[in-house]
């Protein structure tokens, strides 16, 4: 009986093993970028976005691409902006309620808050590839914003070539 359990044990690892090394294991949260190769993506500005999973997108000129995912009633707009602003200040004249600076993968993200009873809404300035960009969203239920964070974290990973998210949270 002993070999039968040392040889369970062998196997369980040999599967985790080749899976883990094929890439089949998720071992981040980056799972809300669409894994399937022939999705493409969107195009704003200078930079190509990956589709979001459970999100339909629509471009909406050349510089602002929209994310709606219909059943949680979210909408992310992603735009880029002028170059010359200095987004650490951005927040200083939206009449934010409250805010938070995270490193995304070597890249400062400036998230604004403007918060209510029921919901919030935030908007998340970068520069990534010496662009500007803003990630915008409004009405987030605080039940979904775990949701809301992590598709955002994953638009700014795609842009920088899909590196790992690191943990953020709101709450």
């Amino acid at each position: 009986m002993k070999r039968l359990y040392a040889l369970l044990v062998i196997l369980i690892v040999l599967y985790i093993g080749i899976n883990a090394a094929a890439g089949n294991l998720p071992f981040t949260d980056t799972q809300a970028v669409s894994q399937d190769n022939d999705a493409g993506g969107v195009s704003a500005g200078q930079g190509d976005f990956p589709k979001l999973e459970n999100f339909t997108d629509k471009k909406i000129n050349d510089s602002a691409v929209s994310y709606n995912n219909s059943n949680k009633n979210m909408t992310i707009e992603l735009k880029t902006i002028d170059n010359g602003k200095d987004i650490a200040s951005m927040g200083n004249s939206g009449g934010y309620s409250s805010n938070q600076t995270v490193n995304q993968n070597g890249v400062t993200a400036y998230f604004f808050y403007n918060e209510g009873v029921e919901s919030y809404s935030a908007d998340i300035f970068f520069n990534k590839n010496n662009q500007n960009y803003m990630i915008s969203g409004s009405n987030i239920t605080y039940s979904d914003s775990d949701y809301f964070i992590n598709h955002c974290k994953s638009i700014i990973d795609a842009i920088s070539g899909g590196q790992d998210s690191k943990g953020i949270t709101r709450w």
